[in-house]
């Protein structure tokens, strides 16, 4: 076969990880996003990153898109803190990286290096160049695969044909639900509410360690919990591209601390689905009352936030088990391995897989593997370290939030 078309169902972390590692090959790729524009809806604010997405994110974006990258990523101290209800700090935890010497050889390290980033920032760097290959407004409903490729079908009833699908299209795939209907989604019998605190008002409520470390959570008894997590730019994002002499790439924006309340369902006055309609500002109030027992700094905390910055997730978790052959159709991160943010570890995975998949769609370029071969490759050591890390963060959640365990 010459250079396979791809194409990508979802334009998230994951899939825009593996097309600009297939750009960089040369490869034909074409991205299809469900929502009109690339921030329709709230995707969450900081992302905590480790070996897993910073090796990916050395291998699938150019120098120059990686300099940004670097340049916008904060660096925090390797620990997670644990904090009381009253926000004291009670210890701590040293945690490591995951590097990973089988897989990323040539980058492990003795540096045990964290970032916490911007997903918006992080999502703007991974679209760069890749504008024109990239379709919002785009859902793909279902797909027919023959031995000549695989034809998708949209939402408006329209077609596109290529060689090989990706299913990135979240943990409500419908790539999935064709490709592997026996893989279930389950609800973890969780919900947050996030928000935004401004720096400025961060650091006049917030322990030093939240500001710093890569995540800080307080915990009642209930096993309700507050997150911390900050985002302190090295260089403001807007100021980072115009030194890159790309001005405009980036927006500006301003370092804050997310805050998240969550725990089980029962701990909320309203259930998820009701949740999502409220407007941002109710829900601050909402989160406020679900630790209205809580010592008033945790209060200080949300009330701090900005009222238009507050939404509301519901927590889900994939049910592992088998991926059975296909040849030119697959699946990445949500899509098939999603889970609860108890590790912190879904967007690293998203981005392995697609730097994991990228180089077996080259063999297939060059000849040396053909599609069938080359998917199930990936899917060997995907599926292996994917529902491996669902089942650690399961078993997490389980501890942290009470979140449901995993049918037997």
């Amino acid at each position: 076969m010459s250079e396979p078309t791809v194409l990508i169902a979802g334009a998230g972390l994951g899939g825009l990880s593996l097309a600009q590692a297939l750009r960089g090959y040369g490869i034909p790729v074409r991205l299809f996003e469900r929502d009109a524009t690339p921030w329709d809806r709230p995707q969450g604010y900081r992302l905590h990153l480790e070996a897993d997405a910073l090796n990916a994110l050395r291998e699938v974006l150019s120098p120059e898109r990686h300099a940004l990258f670097e340049a916008t990523a904060m660096r925090t101290t390797a620990f997670t803190t644990i904090l009381s209800p009253a926000l004291q700090v009670i210890k701590q935890i040293p945690t490591g990286d995951g590097q990973d010497a089988e897989h990323w050889p040539q980058y492990v390290t003795d540096e045990n290096v964290h970032r916490n980033v911007d997903r918006a920032t992080l999502r703007e760097i991974l679209l760069d160049g890749l504008e024109e290959h990239t379709r919002f407004g785009k859902e793909i409903v279902s797909y027919e695969s023959t031995d000549d490729g695989v034809t998708v079908t949209f939402a408006d009833g329209t077609t596109d044909h290529g060689d090989i699908l990706v299913g990135a299209d979240g943990i409500r795939s419908a790539v999935r639900a064709q490709r592997a209907p026996n893989l279930q989604i389950m609800d973890a019998g969780v919900q947050a509410i996030y928000g935004r605190i401004p720096w400025e008002a961060a650091v006049a409520v917030l322990p030093e360690a939240a500001l710093r470390d890569i995540f800080a959570i307080g915990m009642d008894s209930r096993k309700v919990f507050l997150g911390l997590g900050a985002v302190d730019f090295p260089t403001e994002p807007s100021t980072a591209a115009v030194r890159a002499a790309r001005p405009g790439l980036l927006k500006a924006r301003g370092d804050y601390v997310v805050c998240i309340v969550g725990g089980r369902h029962e701990h909320f006055p309203l259930s998820h689905d009701e949740l999502r309609t409220r407007p941002p500002a109710q829900l601050r109030e909402v989160a406020l009352s679900v630790i209205e027992d809580w010592p008033e700094q945790a209060r200080h905390a949300i009330a701090a936030a900005e009222p238009e910055s507050f939404f509301s997730v519901g927590m889900y978790s994939s049910v592992p088990g088998r991926l059975e052959r296909h040849g030119n159709v697959t699946l990445l991160g949500d899509a098939v391995h999603a889970m609860t943010p108890t590790l912190g570890r879904g967007a690293n995975l998203a981005m392995r897989d697609g730097a994991l998949l990228s180089p077996r769609i080259r063999k297939i370029a060059d000849g040396t593997a053909t599609v069938s071969a080359a998917v199930a490759a990936y899917e060997d050591e995907m599926t292996r370290y994917g529902f491996d890390v669902v089942r650690a963060s399961v078993s997490m959640g389980e501890q942290r939030m009470s979140q449901h365990p995993l049918p037997r």
